[in-house]
């Protein structure tokens, strides 16, 4: 069993790394035109927006998001009749609209700041009145809800797409079974990434995790945003141009472009990387709580050290759902040994915290990292760097 999982292993080494090189010498220079495409496309529209006389308060990116989705409708029925050229350009639109939507999203962020400035009207004090407020996790849903409902609805229209023409592949066609392969890689693979974004949404900690500065997570030469840019657009091209029978094998090389892409999208949403705090605290309180939160949110998994065995600690560490394990007398001094032993990857640190719980040889790692804002994180021995 054990030679199994290290011939597995082998081979999946083997796959990041063609992956890795796919990315650096294939995708990563065709993404430099790319931007300049889509930058200058942008550009255009968001001058019709800013010069159009007004813009319907229904027109939104949701909107834009839930009518393309729909599209996919009408594109099936079409497929199913024997249709290639509306379904093409049905598939081309949605592709666009996908673009769009984005747009016009920043279009209404800048409308609203502009119109704060301009005629922000003194409210009446209700000091003694009543007041709601939304809890951390469903203003945090709230504000990415058009991010997440924006992916899913891409693979809500394009898997569908694949599932059909599964069936259009001609049974004597060269690379008959190459393009079921192609598909169906895919289609399961975009499946799976929409389930664990589907899963990341639900659970979600409700508070943003920090960007870290001075240290790159990824060793990869592309970014996932630039992954996921390229990827969308080898998919929808490649499926638009695969429904036409005299473009088939050009819609397949991009729909096979794409695979590489759709696995390391997958592959860097399932990463593990586990992450360590000392919990060590009598101050229970908010505060607390959402710098577990931000701690979770850099990593698959939040361990809490406490040190000592004291109930209380204990009990409000397993008490948080951003805490997935809890480890009761943990040194007051972490060391590598220690975080290879439990199996941690870094230690997060509040301002101040680092000094008093971290051993030099860890911060010379740079295996620990500070949160120095809401928006920051830092290697230790960067904590004194200026916001940027």
């Amino acid at each position: 069993m054990a030679d199994d999982n290290t011939l597995v292993d082998i081979i999946v080494d083997i796959v990041n790394l063609l992956v890795e090189l796919y990315l650096a010498h294939v995708i990563k220079p065709f993404l430099s035109f790319h931007e300049k495409f889509y930058k200058k496309l942008n550009a255009v529209l968001r001058t019709i927006l800013d010069n159009a006389e007004s813009v319907p308060k229904w027109f939104t990116a949701n909107s834009i998001t839930y009518a393309r989705t729909w599209m996919i409708i009408p594109c099936l029925v079409l497929l199913v009749k024997g249709f290639t050229v509306l379904p093409c350009l049905i598939v081309l639109a949605v592709d666009f609209g996908d673009f769009l939507d984005g747009v016009v999203a920043r279009y209404w962020v800048d409308r609203k700041q502009i119109d704060a400035l301009g005629g922000e009207v003194e409210k009446p004090s209700n000091e003694d009145k009543p007041e709601m407020a939304s809890s951390w996790i469903v203003s945090h849903r709230e504000k990415n809800y058009g991010g997440f409902i924006d992916a899913v609805c891409d693979k809500a229209f394009v898997i569908p797409c694949w599932i059909s023409l599964l069936s259009s592949v001609p049974s004597a066609s060269h690379l008959r079974n190459f393009q079921f392969i192609v598909l169906w890689g895919l289609i399961l693979t975009e499946t799976a990434s929409g389930c664990i974004r589907f899963r990341a949404y639900c659970t979600s900690t409700g508070v943003p995790s920090p960007v870290v500065k001075g240290l790159d997570f990824s060793t990869s030469a592309v970014k996932a945003d630039h992954i996921g840019k390229a990827k969308q657009t080898f998919e929808m091209l490649g499926t638009a141009l695969f429904m036409i029978p005299l473009l088939r094998y050009a819609g397949l090389l991009l729909l096979t472009a794409a695979v590489p892409l759709a696995y390391e999208s997958v592959r860097r949403k399932i990463k593990k990387r586990v992450v360590y705090v000392d919990g060590t605290t009598k101050d229970f309180d908010h505060a607390t709580l959402k710098f577990w939160k931000q701690a979770k949110g850099m990593g698959s998994k939040l361990i809490v050290g406490i040190v000592g065995t004291d109930t209380d600690m204990i009990n409000n560490a397993s008490a948080s759902d951003s805490v997935d394990s809890v480890l009761s007398n943990a040194p007051s001094k972490l060391t590598l040994n220690f975080l290879s032993e439990i199996g941690v990857d870094f230690v997060v640190c509040g301002v101040g915290q680092s000094e008093s719980v971290v051993s030099a040889e860890l911060a010379d790692a740079k295996r620990c990292l500070v949160i120095v804002d809401d928006n920051k994180a830092v290697p230790m021995e960067m904590k004194n760097l200026k916001s940027e």
